[in-house]
């Protein structure tokens, strides 16, 4: 079945200790770590995330040209590496207009990841339509990204979710079974995601100017395809 999403995201680049300092304020203003980041005993978790694009690579060209309205297609699991334990696979259509973030998407079977990798789209766009970009866009894998991720949800207003990223990675692989050697995309940095659906709340606006941070256009696959061509740039 598939699951919808629709919210405002915000992005904002931190050094370490900045991160560090915002996460223990935001734990003194009430918030907790999600659910899903509970079961680990660390509090976090790995993302790791094929993306597919056109032949031309028209979604990283939507990206790094500024277009205010651009998607993103990707398969997701929530472990460093797929096996034949993996649990959770999605399929995920992540679409922009400006800050505005809706996102849609599909679980797959083990053998439905196999036939997309592969470039067999028919059953899925037949039972999905929003993933018609697959077939009419001649899309197919082109790389990696992974990082972990720190989840913070707010009792008090269940559409606030922050997350902290770091030690994001990638690599050329088509397949989430078989990676390749990663290669980090930042050092040092990590990436504070501030998701909500109405107003943020008094206090993080106090903390944005405590701290005189500002949201950043970040792209973990813009950045990871800027990473992989490093030396052979993408023309755009």
């Amino acid at each position: 079945m598939e699951q919808a999403f629709r919210r405002y995201e915000f992005k904002y680049i931190l050094d370490r200790n900045t991160a560090w300092a915002i996460r223990a304020m935001l734990f003194a203003h009430g918030m907790e770590h999600d659910p899903s980041a509970k079961r680990h005993l660390s509090q976090n978790y790995a993302v790791t995330s094929l993306y597919f694009d056109s032949p031309t690579m028209g979604d990283y060209s939507d990206k790094a040209g500024g277009f205010l309205q651009r998607k993103k297609i990707r398969i997701r699991i929530y472990e460093p590496r797929l096996t034949e334990n993996t649990k959770e696979i999605w399929l995920e259509k992540k679409s922009k207009h400006e800050m505005l973030i809706s996102k849609i998407r599909a679980p797959l079977t083990h053998q439905e990841y196999a036939r997309i990798i592969h470039g067999d789209f028919l059953e899925t766009v037949k039972n999905h339509p929003v993933f018609l970009p697959l077939m009419a866009q001649s899309m197919r894998p082109v790389a990696i990204v992974r990082y972990v991720r720190e989840p913070l949800v707010y009792p008090h207003q269940q559409n606030l979710r922050i997350t902290f990223d770091s030690h994001i990675e990638t690599c050329k692989s088509r397949d989430l079974e078989n990676q390749c050697f990663m290669q980090p995309v930042t050092r040092g940095e990590t990436i504070m995601e501030v998701k909500f659906s109405h107003a943020l709340p008094y206090w993080f606006r106090k903390i944005q100017g405590e701290f005189h941070i500002s949201r950043s256009a970040f792209s973990k696959y813009g950045r990871s395809i800027e990473s992989l061509y490093r030396y052979h740039p993408i023309p755009r």
